[in-house]
Order: structure tokens, then sequence, then C-alpha cells
């Protein structure tokens, strides 16, 4: 076989086990982070106290889902305020100005 196809072989060879080796150490650290992120927040036992009576037009049943939905996602916490979304148009607003903005290219005379 020729040498310059050998070498080819070689070289893929040692690129794919050095590929390998980063892999499972990347997979390793993130285990171990994993880990120790587990053994930290074990004895973190939170008692949440009951929510104030809501005075909105909002079901007691939903209340049960939002709370059951937000501890899920972000572990035990206090909710504030469940209503609706102050208004947001600002975002919208500046949004659209920059994309109006963005068909009138500038004009250098």
């Amino acid at each position: 076989m020729n040498e310059a196809v050998q070498l080819a072989l070689v070289v893929y060879g040692l690129g794919m086990v050095i590929a390998l080796a980063a892999a499972l150490l990347i997979k390793f650290i993130v285990v171990a982070l994993a880990w120790g992120d587990r053994k930290a927040a074990a004895p973190a036992i939170a008692t949440v106290a009951p929510a104030a009576p809501s005075s909105a037009d909002i079901p007691p049943h939903h209340l049960v889902v939002i709370a059951a939905a937000a501890h899920a996602m972000v572990g035990a916490n206090r909710i504030l305020h469940i209503g609706a979304a102050a208004g947001t148009a600002g975002w919208s607003a500046e949004g659209r100005f920059a994309h109006h903005g963005s068909h009138h290219p500038a004009t250098h005379h």
C-alpha cells in the first residue's frame, strides 16, 4: 500500500481516538457535575407557605396546575402573583420599528 494512504489512515484513526476520548471526558465531567449538584441539593427541603387567596377570576383548579408546573420547572419557590401579563407593547413596537427601518437604508449624500 502507498505510504501516503497508510499515513492518511493512521491520522484518521488517531483523530477518531482523540474525538472519542474528548467525548468521554466531556460525558464524565457532565455526570460528575450533575452528581455534585444532586448531593448538594438533596438536604434542602423547603416548606411552602400557603398562598394568599387570589382576588383574580382564576379558577382554583387552574391555580393548582400553575403552581405544580412552576414547582416542576424551578423547584420549591413562592409564587407572588398570578395574573395577566402587563402590557408589553414596547417590545413589539420596538421590533416593528427595527424591521420597518431596515427597509429604508440610509443614503449618504
